[in-house]
């Protein structure tokens, strides 16, 4: 027999604070969540501001609840769904009464009342509990699109340039990078990477256009430690260096992209990076 989740909840209340008020960049309410996720290259929860000590953050299948229901959306996820996503193998009858021992222990675990929340067979992780760094990224990164066509408005300059150094703290590796595989985590991996990936190249060209040949820089070499496979950053940090005439510097980015590309692929750079290398060379 499963253990009856619908109504129970763990002992420890929480008081929520008062909203002092809304940032202008759209991050999270100002508020002090009792409970903190790491998900981008790390995963690491805090509750209260202390992480979780090493024997609880070992219990496995509890854990792999919490990263799942964040990597299907965190708000509203069939039981189903999340049953199948882990435990692919079982029976109906036996995911279900899995997925309810778990998410007992999940609770007991995590010890803050109405954190996750069971409505109609659906589970939610509670925003108002809790902060969960790719929830953050994602609106961030949102919010970013919309002020690129702006970008010539000074205050949204200013404001561009806070989300991006945000965007770039915030993302420490791509989504549970270091946990082991999980089909269930790669839709959002690669989204969020695409994302900050788009963000870079766009960001970058709104630098370039106005001459912040250093901003647009340190986005590119972002982009670069992100996915060192991708072309168009070497390209664009050669032509950043190139405007402000650190030619060497430049050279030493054809060079390096030259012996990616041959390592991973054995392939040479393409045309358009081979004539600007010319260029800069001549």
């Amino acid at each position: 027999m499963g253990v009856n989740l619908e109504s129970r909840q763990t002992s420890r209340p929480y008081q929520q604070q008062p909203i002092s008020g809304w940032s202008r960049i759209p991050e999270a309410r100002r508020q002090d969540h009792p409970v903190r996720i790491y998900t981008l290259g790390r995963f690491s929860v805090q509750i209260h501001h202390q992480a979780l000590a090493a024997k609880q953050a070992r219990q496995q299948r509890p854990m792999e609840l919490l990263q799942a229901l964040i990597a299907l959306g965190g708000r509203g996820i069939s039981t189903e769904l999340l049953s199948q996503s882990l435990w692919p193998d079982a029976d109906g009858d036996a995911a279900s009464n899995t997925f309810d021992v778990t998410l007992h222990r999940l609770r007991r675990l995590l010890d803050i009342r109405d954190l996750l929340l069971l409505r109609d067979h659906r589970l939610s992780l509670n925003s108002d509990l809790a902060w969960v760094d790719v929830w953050t990224f994602e609106r961030l990164v949102n919010h970013a699109e919309r002020l690129l066509v702006r970008a010539n408005d000074p205050v949204v300059l200013r404001q561009l340039a806070r989300i991006g150094e945000r965007l770039l703290t915030l993302y420490q590796g791509g989504f549970l990078d270091r946990e082991s595989g999980n089909t269930w985590s790669l839709t959002l991996r690669e989204r969020l990477r695409s994302k900050l990936m788009r963000h870079i190249l766009d960001a970058g060209l709104v630098w370039e256009q106005l001459n912040d040949w250093e901003q647009a820089a340190r986005l590119y070499h972002k982009g670069l430690e992100v996915d060192p496979l991708t072309e168009e950053f070497y390209q664009r940090l050669m032509l950043c260096f190139k405007a402000t005439g650190r030619r060497s510097d430049a050279l030493a980015v054809y060079h390096r992209c030259q012996d990616i590309l041959y390592r991973h692929f054995q392939i040479q750079p393409s045309e358009a990076t081979l004539k600007l290398y010319a260029s800069i060379k001549a």
